[in-house]
């Protein structure tokens, strides 16, 4: 008998349970807050998880999908290097009322959707391909100075800045080099460490001990002793190592400071595009902070543009979904207490706070 979801009668709001035939485990249960709240105590649940979990109680019964589209919000993380394009799934998904994709998106969800055959091997590597693909053109088209339109060529040309003859020709080296059918990590992570030699000096084995923030912590972990790590996630999170220091050489701009000003600008753009769908608000860009680096107001104004074309007509599941991803963009990692720029627009998730629960 193959894994399947336990009928949802029987299982709390905020939680799914997974049935296997097993000797040693009959089941598995997953919080469906973690990546929200770092904790499955429904105890310790804020208000505004509690509420949702009461939306989802009221509802008729739930699809097969529409509880797999929950279970992949679960896994969101907005520092997977398919991030912002995973919100563009999600909210297509939310749509279709279909888990048209059931691509990794995170490593929030801890295996629930793995648990069920969704992530299958084969599957992974053709989103890896996808995903390398997608950079590859990207690459392309900012070395024939074209105008960015898609979410990974956003980031390459935010990352990379205008064109200089240094980074002209690495770019070329890398475009020559990265095969998406056959990825070598190995390659990937001589040309991160070499861009990052020449960015900062210092580089060398002890100093890869400093840099835990994504994306440069893939260096700690393929510089352990152990075996290359298997994470989906490390090819996409070296290159992006490789473009934000090629994008910064020569400057005394931090690294780090680039890649969470990218991931910010994109929280906020996308929390107000769900926030007005749920409002029922048209879709345009009430406000947009002064001297954005990543997403331009025009550029702002077409992601909230899509994101309601993709959501569609309202219903109850439909709105209930979108609550849970709205809420999840949120508050998803928010746990290291720092002021983001999402504080400073608190329209962004007005409804979280303007509807009478």
């Amino acid at each position: 008998m193959r894994a399947r979801l336990l009928v949802y009668e029987y299982v709390p709001a905020g939680f799914e349970i997974v049935i296997e035939n097993t000797d040693v485990e009959m089941g598995k249960i997953w919080g469906l807050w973690w990546n929200a709240k770092q904790t499955d105590d429904p105890e310790r649940w804020n208000t505004e998880i509690k509420s949702i979990n009461r939306m989802q109680s009221e509802l008729s019964e739930l699809s097969m999908n529409q509880r797999l589209i929950r279970a992949q919000i679960a896994e969101f993380c907005r520092l997977h290097p398919l991030f912002p394009r995973s919100i563009d799934i999600l909210c297509r998904e939310i749509g279709e009322k279909r888990l048209s994709n059931p691509v990794k998106i995170g490593c929030e969800g801890r295996g629930l959707l793995d648990s069920l055959g969704h992530h299958e091997h084969r599957i992974l590597n053709r989103q890896l391909e996808e995903t390398l693909t997608d950079y590859v053109e990207s690459l392309e088209k900012w070395l024939g100075q074209g105008q960015a339109e898609t979410t990974t060529e956003s980031k390459v040309f935010g990352f990379l800045g205008p064109p200089t003859d240094r980074k002209v020709t690495w770019v070329e080296k890398l475009v020559h080099m990265l095969d998406p059918k056959n990825p070598s990590v190995s390659s990937l992570q001589r040309l991160a460490e070499d861009m990052y030699k020449e960015k900062r000096k210092d580089f060398d084995a002890p100093a890869r001990e400093q840099y835990l923030g994504r994306p440069f912590n893939c260096f700690k972990c393929l510089s352990a002793e152990t075996s290359s790590p298997e994470c989906q996630c490390r090819h996409s999170m070296l290159l992006d190592t490789s473009l934000l220091c090629a994008g910064t050489l020569y400057e005394k701009r931090s690294m780090l400071e680039e890649f969470r000003c990218f991931v910010e600008e994109n929280i906020l753009t996308y929390a107000i595009a769900i926030n007005s769908w749920l409002k029922g608000a048209s879709p345009k860009l009430i406000a947009w902070p002064r001297d954005p680096r990543y997403v331009s107001k025009e550029s702002a104004s077409r992601i909230v543009e899509r994101i309601h074309s993709s959501l569609g007509e309202k219903d109850e599941t439909k709105n209930w979904l979108t609550v849970c991803l709205l809420k999840t963009l949120k508050d998803n990692q928010r746990w290291h207490k720092r002021t983001e720029l999402i504080d400073s627009f608190p329209e962004a998730t007005s409804w979280l706070k303007e509807t009478p629960w």
